[in-house]
Formats: structure tokens, C-alpha cells, sequence
């Protein structure tokens, strides 16, 4: 599968006065990566790492700010797994809402109950879905190892963008809880309900 693509973008990018010193490209490199590595892009996917830089343009100064600007041109290597693909992933968590799955660096993965095997049921005391099948039970337990999902969707929203660093006490007053149940801003939606899908011991 080909989880991965390239993305050309251009952009300027502010050369803080500390790393003036390096040679263009790598200054650019090191803030090119700072800035989009792990980070997601509206309608493009999760930000991994550049690929290449293309070419250096010029050196912009503002005078509101001591950094120069780089205009760049490069490639991002991003992850946005096409519709219909099948990837190997592992149980991140289980919820009422489904079951979340993880491919090491992305864990927005939701598999809804309605995109899994007929006879699949939550149990509340265990905390994790059950198959119910004339074969017994299969619990989709995390510890069980690889999961094959199928891509069904993906979806963008837009995240507030946080206005620059909140204040501690406010950033305190916020539980860690709160803070995860917020809805990510790229989410891939995901099924294990047609066959050869589901936990890879099956």
C-alpha cells in the first residue's frame, strides 16, 4: 500500500537570527522541519518529514520581526492513506465509539461499530469489543497484535490555532482528559468488517 505522499509546497520560511550562521540550506532544512514535521495540513494529510528541498529563493526582511524569510520550494513526505487501501496497524484504545487504531506515528484511526463483523458487541466491564460468531468469541484485544484495516474515509477539520503559548494556570485548568477528547484535526475512518480484515490471528 502507499500510505505515504509527496507534496510539493512553497512557503517562506523565517531563518531565526540563531541560525543565521549555517549555510542557507540547512538553516532552512532545520526550520522547514521544525515547522511541518508531525503537523497537519488541511486537505493534504500529516506532515511526516521533508523529502527534498527544490529550490531556494530570495531573502525576504520585515522589519517586524529580526528573522530573514526564505521563499523555498520542497516536498513534504506526508501520510494520507487513499480510500480502499489496506494497512496493518495495531489496537490503540477502545471506546463505545469504536475501536482506535494506531500505525506507530498515527493513532486517529476510527473503526465505528458499523464497520465491524456482524455480531461485534461492546463489553462495558472489559472494556473492549467482542465477536460473537457461531465460532465462539473473539475479543479485538489490544495485546492480540496486528490489526488489517481497510480505508473508508478521511476527514479534515479545522483546529483553532492556539493563540501562541496559553498561560500556565490556563493550560492547568484544562485536564488531560479534556484535551484528548477534543476531535483531531485529521482523522482516518476505517473498517475490519469484510473478509481477511480484522486481528491478523483470525
Amino acid at each position: 500500500g502507499r500510505m505515504f505522499n509527496i507534496v510539493r509546497m512553497k512557503d517562506a520560511i523565517p531563518i531565526p537570527a540563531s541560525e543565521m550562521d549555517k549555510p542557507r540550506s540547512v538553516a532552512v532544512t532545520n526550520q522547514i522541519e521544525l515547522k511541518y514535521a508531525n503537523r497537519v495540513v488541511i486537505d493534504v494529510g500529516l506532515c511526516v518529514c521533508l523529502f527534498e528541498i527544490i529550490e531556494l529563493g530570495d531573502s525576504l526582511m520585515y522589519q517586524s520581526d529580526s528573522a530573514v524569510h526564505v521563499r523555498a520550494e520542497f516536498t513534504l513526505v506526508v501520510f494520507r492513506p487513499f480510500i480502499g487501501e489496506v494497512i496493518t496497524g495495531t489496537i490503540a484504545k477502545a471506546t463505545p465509539d469504536g475501536l482506535w487504531l494506531s500505525v506507530g506515528f498515527f493513532e486517529d484511526i476510527l473503526v465505528p461499530p458499523h464497520f465491524m463483523q456482524d455480531g461485534t458487541e461492546w463489553d462495558g466491564e472489559l472494556g473492549m469489543w467482542v465477536w460473537k460468531s457461531e465460532h465462539g468469541n473473539a475479543y479485538l484485544d489490544p495485546s492480540h497484535g496486528s490489526v488489517l484495516f481497510r480505508v473508508t474515509n478521511s476527514k479534515f477539520r479545522q483546529v483553532k490555532a492556539p493563540s501562541r503559548a496559553p498561560a500556565a494556570a490556563e493550560a492547568e485548568k484544562k485536564s488531560d482528559y479534556e484535551q484528548r477528547e477534543e476531535e483531531p484535526p485529521f482523522q482516518v475512518l476505517a473498517s475490519i468488517k469484510d473478509d481477511g480484515l480484522g486481528l491478523v490471528i483470525w
